[in-house]
């Protein structure tokens, strides 16, 4: 089997669900090609073969989603790219990517969309009444959908009520290699507070920096890709920037409390969080905002905020309990990446018999 994986973030990028899914295909005798978009101005482009997985990382011209011109050039760029490569299986991972498949391909291929984000929702306006529009062009290409979370499945069956292909879900998860080895202490400031991800409005910024102020013995650790920070942060919140994702073992052990302080809005609600996976796997005190989807996680040690004072009860509540860091192994052994990606390959499976 030969799969193209257009995916909507480098290989390069903070380590997440498309690289882990793309990866652990292509170790069960599975050929992928990763294919992702970088324009020009915005990093060094990533070609590289590992075993059965190839990262195509492609220049292409910015501004396209201001530029109706630029953006045609760019499909035709990349139609022309995959014009000469053959596969059995092409899955989408956004509202746009349709566009830049070659029509003769999309007859030979088995189209999936896997959605992983309430992709309208990250933008605004007529930005995103296209991008509805766009879904929905790309639902009526595909021949299955594969969601991310429940809340997802939900969603695209309400927003598009004509749509009868089948979602199924496949949650996010954990990669057991990283948590194989024995962490390693980071030097941290003590107390403190660690949010590992992505740093950008989403983030309840409001909370977070109220609590910076009351407590100033705190210090707050946020790591992870900066895409926005208010003007003017207090002190003791600390941006550490990008790590190796073989690192991210050692700051949560390191981590007195973890953080998931996100805004509960429409993107945030269809949400099924990484890292909640990762600090389960290491059995930390978890602080995060609450929706629907997170009641799956039946973990004895995560605290829900909606208000100010709610967060801070949740600290000082936590910070007096046992701070215990173990493998949590069987939490492991059930969600992890090597599992997710062999149900997903099943899945796959079934579509081309």
């Amino acid at each position: 089997m030969r799969i193209l994986y257009f995916s909507t973030v480098s290989w390069k990028w903070i380590k997440q669900r498309p690289q882990f899914i793309a990866e652990y295909l292509s170790l069960q005798d599975v050929e992928v090609d990763f294919l992702s978009l970088t324009p020009l101005g915005k990093g060094v482009v990533q070609k590289l073969s590992k075993g059965n997985l190839s990262i195509i990382d492609t220049y292409v011209l910015p501004f396209s989603l201001k530029l109706r011109a630029i953006e045609m050039i760019n499909v035709k760029y990349i139609q022309t790219l995959l014009n000469h490569r053959e596969y059995d299986i092409i899955i989408l991972t956004g509202p746009l990517q349709h566009q830049y498949i070659p029509e003769c391909k999309k007859g030979k291929a088995v189209l999936v969309y896997e959605c992983m984000d309430n992709m309208p929702f990250f933008y605004s306006g007529r930005l995103r009444e296209r991008m509805i529009i766009e879904e929905s062009i790309t639902l009526n290409q595909v021949d299955a959908v594969i969601t991310s979370s429940q809340q997802l499945s939900l969603e695209l069956k309400r927003r598009y009520q004509d749509c009868r292909l089948a979602v199924t879900t496949i949650p996010n998860a954990v990669d057991e290699n990283t948590f194989s080895r024995v962490p390693k202490k980071r030097v941290l400031f003590e107390p403190n507070l660690v949010y590992i991800g992505t740093i950008s409005h989403w983030l309840d910024w409001e909370t977070i920096i109220f609590f910076a102020k009351q407590y100033p013995d705190y210090s707050i650790y946020l790591i992870g890709p900066c895409e926005y920070k208010p003007e003017g942060l207090p002190d003791n919140i600390i941006l550490v920037g990008v790590i190796p994702h073989e690192d991210v073992i050692d700051y949560i052990y390191s981590g007195n409390i973890m953080l998931l302080p996100f805004q509960v809005n429409e993107l945030i609600r269809a949400v099924d969080p990484v890292k909640l996976y990762e600090y389960i796997a290491l059995t930390k005190p978890i602080i995060s905002s609450y929706w629907k989807e997170l009641d799956k996680f039946n973990y004895n040690r995560l605290e829900f905020y909606s208000q100010h004072k709610e967060f801070e009860r949740a600290v000082l509540q936590l910070s007096q309990s046992n701070d215990h860091t173990e493998v949590n192994e069987s939490f492991i052994n059930e969600n992890s990446w090597i599992k997710r990606s062999s149900d997903y390959l099943a899945f796959l499976n079934r579509l081309i018999k």
